[in-house]
């Protein structure tokens, strides 16, 4: 499915407790396998947010806006082999994300507001065919100049991941999820970081293209596990953490 130039998939949130967990996963491993990424589909994310002055994107959230963006750069196990700058589009129930790979030095342009390196990259890509990689790079800098988007939070957490081939399904579990300040290096494993969410909860996402196999959709149902969905974001979650532990005000 496709909204103008945006490849959309549907996404729903749970919030599930650690007993649940247990039971989804015993299930999924029956008829899903795991992410060939990490050590039996786990790894951790480290995400760093990016927001105006006025927290617009936060508020967006918050007000129930039904179509919003935001722009996040994104590692893994504090590594800087994989950094992508990220960009993640909402209407209403389905969602939309851009990736870009970029270097260790274009991430720390970024984080310093510095976008000068976007002007020779567009005239660099303007010469060569294959520019379509740097695409997401490109607008999403241009527009974090323009609105003048600076890093707000580091968002850290696990996740164990499920894959199924028919409708291209994702099943993510998101646990230990913690807020940390932005203005420490988000390559430091030991970056301060206070809890985001309620002890022994985590965050179930399943992610689809144009439709859920039956035999998912009867597990997401089952009265057994009795799951409510939520539309909690990660984002908005640490930043209420980073105001109530860390003292950083939150508009």
């Amino acid at each position: 499915m496709r909204y103008k130039t945006h490849g959309l998939r549907h996404e729903l949130k749970y919030s599930i407790s650690y007993a649940q967990y247990l039971e989804l996963r015993s299930r999924a491993l029956c008829f899903m396998r795991h992410d060939e990424h990490g050590n039996d589909g786990k790894y951790f994310i480290r995400s760093l947010y990016l927001d105006d002055i006025y927290m617009a994107d936060f508020n967006q959230k918050n007000a129930g806006q039904s179509r919003r963006r935001k722009y996040r750069i994104r590692i893994y196990d504090c590594k800087d082999d994989v950094i992508k700058f990220e960009i993640k589009d909402k209407f209403d129930s389905y969602i939309s994300k851009k990736s870009s790979l970029i270097t260790r030095e274009q991430c720390d342009s970024i984080i310093r507001g510095d976008f000068g390196f976007v002007s020779d990259m567009i005239l660099h890509d303007r010469a060569n065919a294959a520019s379509e990689k740097n695409r997401a790079l490109r607008m999403g800098c241009i527009d974090c100049a323009c609105r003048i988007l600076r890093p707000q939070v580091v968002v850290d957490y696990d996740r164990e991941v499920f894959i199924c081939d028919e409708g291209n399904v994702r099943m993510t579990f998101d646990m230990n999820l913690r807020a940390g300040q932005s203005t420490g290096s988000i390559f430091d494993p030991h970056l301060p970081t206070v809890p985001a969410y309620e002890n022994g909860k985590m965050i179930l996402e399943v992610k689809y293209d144009d439709y859920l196999p039956q035999f998912i959709r009867r597990l997401l149902r089952s009265k057994k596990l009795s799951l409510w969905q939520s539309a909690e974001s990660k984002y908005s979650l640490c930043c209420m953490a980073q105001s109530n532990y860390l003292g950083k005000v939150v508009y």
